[in-house]
């Protein structure tokens, strides 16, 4: 349905590894947990093993095949492939004699190489390529999988060596508080009362420190997980204060986070929409779902947190290639010319095909803009000229198609 190049090749990699998960998962004891170490250590080892076995199959399979034959069937194969080997030469040999006899007949092989090359089957052979990487990596995890080997159980002992003094963590909380909440000070100041430093614009502070916050609230969330997940109990007040602090670490990240996303949001404003600034505002609001749990598993210890960061990433994942992502930065990008007269028509033309469609809307709305016209032809030109692969239909380039060829251009 999309046709967005980043997710076309991301998908290239999370698909099969998914395949892999649901493979191991269905193998995997029913004992073992899947959000538990030893299940990530079983997909590596299947990893392994079945590259492994697929050397070891490309290797002496072949050998295998040709001794499990007939003595008389090996013997017929050994002969047809030695008259080949005679044959080749003598036919080069003739064939020249032939050509330079009748130029007519040259013409008539001289075709085929032309017929061949006018073929274009370079993306057949790139898809016989991947089918044949896949239908080989697929194989080797089954052959793997076939032998159900039961993982090594965590040990408990392991977990108390890991634990860390509650008054350490309490410490390293209380310090870490007293630093955000200084800078939580600061953002009221800068994102309430609608003063800036001097010498900064609104878009020149939004591009200063936006990746730098978002990676603190990234950081903020390991440090709640670990401290959640590994700091001894303690007595019920050491117990009390550290979830207290733990809350106020959440509440300061989630200021963190709101402050990256109204910088972007500003020089959004300022610059335009992109894809890259629309999937960090929806990263961004899949942390804040992440911090909401993480809040709840901090006075509720039955949660389980490495379950729901798995699912609910996965879960992201899935919107973000069901959600149409460029239709979204499009129709922003509409609503801010029609608002301000500015947009990139050229960063349009770059996106997938729904970036064509917001072309077309942009010339019902303007068709003078320098450039639109132009471009526009350019984009019908190769549509026209453009075969669409029987084996991949894309609905997005239909849809941007019957737009170009019912547009009617001054």
């Amino acid at each position: 349905m999309y046709s967005n190049t980043i997710l076309y090749l991301l998908n290239i990699l999370v698909i099969p590894l998914m395949v892999l998960i649901q493979l191991v998962l269905v193998t995997y004891p029913t004992e073992n947990q899947w959000h538990r170490w030893p299940y990530v250590q079983k997909l590596f080892l299947s990893v392994g093993a079945a590259i492994a076995y697929v050397f070891r199959f490309i290797m002496y399979g072949p050998k295998l095949a040709i001794r499990g034959l007939e003595e008389k069937k090996s013997a017929t194969i050994r002969k047809v492939l030695i008259g080949v080997a005679i044959s080749l030469p003598l036919l080069f040999v003739i064939v020249n004699l032939l050509v330079s006899a009748d130029q007519q007949f040259g013409n008539m092989l001289g075709t085929i190489p032309r017929w061949l090359l006018g073929l274009k089957i370079e993306e057949e052979i790139l898809r016989t390529i991947a089918i044949t990487i896949y239908t080989l990596a697929i194989f080797g995890v089954l052959q793997v999988l076939r032998a159900k080997q039961p993982l090594p159980v965590e040990q408990p002992a392991q977990k108390e060596k890991m634990a860390w003094d509650s008054v350490v963590s309490l410490t390293v909380l209380t310090l870490l508080n007293i630093v955000y909440l200084l800078f939580v000070i600061v953002q009221f100041q800068y994102f309430f009362s609608e003063t800036l430093t001097d010498g900064f614009t609104y878009a020149e502070f939004a591009r200063r420190g936006f990746f730098e916050l978002l990676f603190v609230t990234m950081l903020n969330l390991l440090i709640i997980s670990t401290f959640v997940s590994f700091v001894e109990k303690g007595s019920k007040i050491l117990t009390r204060a550290l979830r207290g602090l733990l809350s106020l670490l959440v509440i300061f990240s989630g200021v963190m986070l709101y402050s990256a996303f109204i910088r972007l949001f500003m020089y959004e404003e300022a610059y335009g929409f992109t894809f890259a600034r629309v999937l960090a505002h929806s990263f961004m609001i899949f942390l804040l779902v992440i911090l909401c749990y993480s809040f709840m598993r901090i006075w509720m210890e039955r949660l389980s947190l490495v379950r729901f960061y798995i699912i609910s990433a996965i879960i992201f994942y899935t919107l973000v290639n069901t959600i149409q992502l460029d239709r979204f930065v499009v129709e922003r990008n509409l609503e801010r010319y029609l608002e301000t007269g500015k947009i990139d028509i050229y960063y349009l033309n770059s996106l997938s095909y729904e970036g064509v469609e917001g072309l077309v809307e942009l010339y019902k709305i303007n068709p003078g803009h320098p450039g639109l016209s132009d471009l526009l032809l350019q984009r019908k030109q190769d549509l026209m000229y453009s075969e669409e692969n029987w084996n991949s239909i894309n609905m997005s380039r239909r849809s941007a198609e019957k737009a170009l060829m019912d547009l009617e251009m001054k």
